[in-house]
This record gives C-alpha cells, sequence and structure tokens, in this order.
C-alpha cells in the first residue's frame, strides 16, 4: 500500500476499553468478572451513543471526558452496580490507561519505519495519551476529535485531519476494526485497512461476510498488519 499517512482508530482498535473498566472496577472492590463485563459494554454504549447524538446536533458539544463520565453514570443505574459520585470520577478515568491488544505497538513501531502515523480518535487527549504511555506506543502526533472540535464520523473529522497532516486524502489510510469508521474514511477519499477486532463495539454489524473483501486490505491481527505495510 502506497500512502504517506497510516491513521488508526484506537479505542478498541487498539486499546481495550471493557478491561480497562473492569481493573478500575475491580480497584474500588465494586464488581464481579461477569457485572463489570456487563457494566464496561452498557457504558461504552452510552458513551458511542451520546457521541453519534453530538455528531448529529442532537446533543450540546461535550469534552470526550464529559461524555464517559455521563456514560459511567448512566451504565451504573442500568446495570444497577451502583457507585456512589466518587467512584464515578475515577471509574470515568479509567479510559487513560487502558492496555494494549497484542502486537498493537510493534505493528505502530513499523509502520513509522515508511510512514506518518497517528491516530484520529473520538478519545480525549488525556485518554489517548494514558493509554499510549502504558503500552510504549509512540506516535508522530495525535489527532483528538475534541480537540479539532469535530467527532468521527462526521466526514469534516477526516478532513480536518488531513489537513493537519499536510497530507492529501488520497496517501492517507484509516487503519480501524470497525468498519462504520472504515466506510466514513473511504467516502472522504482515503484507503482503508480492517484489522479484525478483538473486541467488538455494540452497534457493529460483525457478523456481515463482506468486510474481508470491502476494504483495501484487511488483515487478521496486529503481528500480519506489520509484516504486511510495515516493510
Amino acid at each position: 500500500m502506497d500512502v504517506d499517512a497510516f491513521v488508526f482508530d484506537i479505542g478498541g482498535t487498539v486499546f481495550d476499553w471493557s478491561t480497562a473498566l473492569a481493573e478500575a472496577l475491580d480497584r474500588w472492590g465494586v464488581s464481579s468478572t461477569g457485572a463489570a463485563a456487563a457494566f464496561a459494554l452498557c457504558c461504552r454504549a452510552a458513551f458511542l451513543d451520546r457521541i453519534g447524538r453530538v455528531v448529529k446536533g442532537d446533543e450540546p458539544w461535550a469534552t470526550s471526558d464529559e461524555v464517559l463520565r455521563a456514560a459511567v453514570r448512566q451504565a451504573s443505574a442500568e446495570t444497577g452496580l451502583i457507585l456512589d459520585a466518587g467512584k464515578i470520577e475515577r471509574v470515568a478515568l479509567a479510559w487513560r490507561d487502558m492496555p494494549a491488544w497484542p502486537g498493537a505497538r510493534e505493528a505502530v513501531a513499523a509502520l513509522r519505519r515508511r510512514a506518518q502515523v497517528a491516530p484520529l480518535t473520538i478519545l480525549s487527549w488525556p485518554m489517548a495519551a494514558g493509554s499510549s504511555r502504558r503500552n510504549g506506543i509512540v506516535w508522530d502526533g495525535l489527532l483528538c476529535c475534541d480537540v479539532i472540535g469535530v467527532y468521527k464520523p462526521d466526514p469534516r473529522s477526516y478532513t480536518r485531519a488531513a489537513e493537519i497532516m499536510r497530507v492529501d486524502p488520497a496517501r492517507i489510510a484509516m487503519v480501524a476494526s470497525h468498519h462504520s469508521n472504515l466506510r466514513a474514511a473511504r467516502s472522504a477519499g482515503w484507503k482503508t485497512v480492517f484489522v479484525r477486532p478483538h473486541i467488538e463495539d455494540p452497534g457493529e454489524d460483525y457478523a456481515d461476510p463482506g468486510l474481508a473483501v470491502e476494504f483495501d486490505v484487511a488483515v487478521a491481527d496486529f503481528a500480519e498488519l506489520g509484516e504486511r505495510l510495515g516493510n
């Protein structure tokens, strides 16, 4: 793939949002494993739903940190996993310290040897920076939607990212495990790289048999990504 920049989705594609929330709950002794998984899924769904409403103009602008705090509060109420105000604030910091999926750090390093590499993410700067530091992942920059001022999958977020990087959209490849993200990037003129997900996001249809051939490149994991595109 002949490109000048690889741009990653990171929430779910690179970082494990579910385990991070479970770890935060475990630190406060408020959950069993099963309850933590249900809480994490509910929280993620609430987070994505609120971001989607902001994109559509149905909700006022809010930062990713504000959206996650509200999602934690909503998940607490909906799952019956009662958290007091102090615990909600602390659990809402969980995505600043997410573990990465196996091979992610090595794949990013391999791609950086041949092109610019950065995330374009609906996560906040503290979430992206903190989780990257935890896992030793080095980027050429961070493109955080709540800093840019437009959340994915609004087409303007991809246009603005290309402008910031000073790269022709046709010379950028979006790397993601979420096909909705890849389709939006493709509509902005970007190339697409599908990485099979380790975790499934609410609202995404991963049963679609055409995903492996719909995008420019499809890989099973980060090891294959580094091998195929990092040389």
